[in-house]
């Protein structure tokens, strides 16, 4: 398919904190009634994407909890996913999933993906 060898960057890294960020805080702002997306696209790599969404519990104080997650659209299945409360644990979570799916991108192989293509 495609292959985002951006992220290896530092702007690609950056532009990604920007993007959790930014998600992290629409999410945040969604009512229970709102019909807007409750699932964002952070960055895709290869076959992997991370994506945040709101998840169903609600913290002690009445905080939603948001998750990021790792998915592998090639196995349609979740790879890994970390909950967060804060912005910090966010940009934590992204920086952990980021650097797992450039390492299972760089697994996968340049061959896979021309085959794909």
């Amino acid at each position: 398919m495609f292959r985002d060898s951006t992220m290896c960057t530092k702007s690609g890294r950056t532009s990604g904190r920007l993007r959790t960020t930014q998600a992290f805080i629409a999410l945040s702002s969604i009512s229970e009634s709102g019909s807007a997306p409750r699932t964002i696209s952070i960055v895709k790599i290869g076959e992997y994407e991370i994506r945040m969404f709101n998840g169903s519990s609600i913290w002690p104080g009445g905080t939603r909890a948001s998750w990021l997650e790792l998915f592998d659209h090639n196995a349609q299945l979740s790879v890994d996913s970390c909950s967060c409360r804060e912005i910090d644990e966010a940009l934590t979570g992204f920086e952990g999933l980021l650097s797992q799916a450039e390492r299972l991108n760089e697994a996968h192989g340049p061959e896979q993906d021309d085959a794909q293509a």
